[in-house]
């Protein structure tokens, strides 16, 4: 008989507030800034997302949380500027 395993906490919370992002981008190690530009938002966003004045979205939280929960650290882009035109 197959043993039935549960999912992964990533796969089962897709609801995040600002207390746990602010704690999960410690753990991870990350700025607002390196979340935002991980997460492929901007720096605004994911303090909103900090403050608790816009919701993490369960997409971005699932991956925050799978990297957790794998004991991978995300690999970030370096900051480049933008040149307007």
């Amino acid at each position: 008989m197959a043993k039935k395993t549960e999912p992964p906490v990533w796969d089962i919370k897709r609801e995040m507030d600002s207390h746990q992002y602010q704690e999960i981008l410690k753990e991870l190690g990350l700025t607002r800034a390196a979340a935002a530009r991980f997460l492929g938002c901007s720096q605004r966003t994911s303090s909103r997302y900090w403050h608790g004045t816009l919701k993490v979205p369960p997409s971005k939280a699932m991956l925050l949380r799978a990297f957790l929960d794998s004991g991978m650290r995300p690999v970030v882009p370096p900051w480049q500027r933008r040149l307007r035109f």
